[in-house]
């Protein structure tokens, strides 16, 4: 299909794969979020594989066309390597979807997720 528009896009900046252990407690999880079809409605995290989403809060500004930062509390509460996914939704009702990596790296849209050790 034709490429006419960005897609929703949300990447995690803070934790990184390569960063020291996360301890046991709270936790911030930060990052981005864009669109190219309008203002991002929300970001979701989840630290289960997909399963369960939870709101992360929303930063100002929040405007079309700008990219939004956004933060989410975690209250980790098991040692061990947790993978964390993040996905982003826009004023258009699209929202990030899970799809395999591509290869080609043509408009890819897809959550990333990020692995992290909390000990």
């Amino acid at each position: 299909a034709m490429i006419t528009a960005m897609g929703v896009r949300c990447i995690i900046t803070e934790p990184r794969d390569d960063d020291p252990p996360l301890r046991l407690g709270r936790n911030v999880i930060r990052g981005l979020a864009w669109s190219g079809c309008g203002m991002i409605t929300g970001v979701e995290i989840s630290l289960d594989g997909g399963r369960i989403w939870h709101d992360a809060h929303l930063e100002e500004p929040r405007e079309k066309w700008l990219w939004v930062r956004w933060s989410y509390v975690w209250d980790a509460q098991q040692r061990g390597r947790h993978e964390i996914r993040a996905r982003a939704r826009d004023e258009a009702g699209r929202l990030q979807p899970q799809t395999p990596w591509n290869y080609q790296h043509k408009n890819y849209d897809g959550i990333v997720p990020v692995a992290v050790l909390v000990e």
